[in-house]
């Protein structure tokens, strides 16, 4: 047992569910659910669990890669379901599961799912301890709280924020949001599900714009949430066509945060969105083949592929252990 621990909670303790009809509010021209709104989803389902559990204000720190590998479809039930797999002196690891539902007959199929890190934090959004540890009942929670703590102690302490460099200056994008209250989560803070909202519209305008048609969000990698970004502050963000594949594009995305108070600029979060081009049929399309001409861009290309190469692999994992990411509860009914 942990030594900070006054509460034991199971893993199926702190499920949280939620379910969302997808209307036409929610999806893009192709009918189905938009990326950035399961984003939101996703981060607010894993907030409230997080919030649970610490009971006070948990801010998003951290997204391990997210695939997405069957869409949600307009007039279907979108279930996401997050709990918490281990719990540390303030930070808590979650899993977030998100199923596309048929409302009549209620068969389920997966659509994505996601690791994320929230930290507890006061009302000065500093880390604050959490008074709960998790003691997994059974073998399906022993095995989660397993890989939660391999995840943990995997992952990179020194957050490094990359710069994103541009392939193609006639591809890149400047965007500009000021963080208004209805943005906020707690304390002012912004709500993480909001950014990586604006994030993938932001990226979407951008692909679409090269490949001259529909492009789709089919995977995000690993983020990190560096520092909280408060209402009234600007976010700057600049967006970049990073690679050009067969039928997918990767934008880079990078944001400042101003503070027009102290004048001051923080970089906040580096991510990469790969796109798909989709027909009008909702099948993967060719898009345009980019020159590459100069010595710069060849060494762009060469460290957009080993991002694809790890991406790939991490997608052919997500593949064969997806149908294991199941909520704790159905094993208890």
């Amino acid at each position: 047992m942990e030594k900070h621990c006054k509460r034991e909670l199971s893993i199926s303790d702190t499920i949280i569910e939620t379910v969302r009809l997808v209307t036409n509010t929610h999806i893009n021209p192709l009918g189905i659910l938009h990326g950035g709104t399961v984003l939101k989803w996703m981060v607010t389902a894993g907030s409230m669990s997080a919030m649970r559990v610490a009971r006070g204000p948990a801010l998003l720190v951290h997204m391990d890669n997210v695939f997405f590998i069957n869409p949600v479809r307009l007039g279907k039930n979108a279930v996401i379901t997050a709990w918490i797999d281990y719990v540390g002196r303030s930070s808590l690891e979650s899993t977030i599961l998100v199923e596309e539902e048929d409302p009549v007959t209620g068969k389920r199929r997966i659509t994505t799912a996601a690791h994320t890190t929230y930290v507890a934090v006061d009302e000065n959004i500093r880390p604050r301890p959490v008074d709960a540890c998790i003691n997994p009942k059974g073998e399906i929670e022993d095995e989660l709280y397993s890989r939660a703590l391999k995840r943990r102690k995997e992952r990179v302490k020194a957050k490094e924020l990359k710069r994103v460099i541009p392939l193609d200056e006639g591809y890149v994008l400047d965007n500009h949001i000021l963080v208004n209250p209805e943005d906020a989560i707690a304390y002012n803070a912004m709500h993480a599900g909001r950014l990586l909202h604006v994030l993938d519209e932001t990226a979407g305008i951008l692909a679409m714009k090269y490949v001259k048609g529909i492009a789709v969000t089919a995977a995000i990698d690993a983020t990190d949430f560096i520092a909280p970004i408060l209402v009234g502050e600007v976010l700057d963000i600049k967006a970049a066509l990073t690679y050009v594949g067969r039928t997918t594009v990767e934008i880079g995305l990078e944001v400042r945060t101003f503070n027009p108070f102290t004048n001051e600029y923080r970089h906040t979060v580096t991510s990469y969105f790969t796109l798909v081009h989709l027909s009008p049929e909702g099948r993967p399309s060719p898009v345009p083949k980019l020159e590459i001409v100069d010595y710069q861009q060849r060494l762009i290309i060469e460290e957009a592929r080993k991002r694809r190469e790890k991406r790939l692999e991490l997608l052919e994992f997500f593949k064969r252990e997806a149908s294991r990411i199941k909520p704790p509860r159905r094993y208890y009914g």
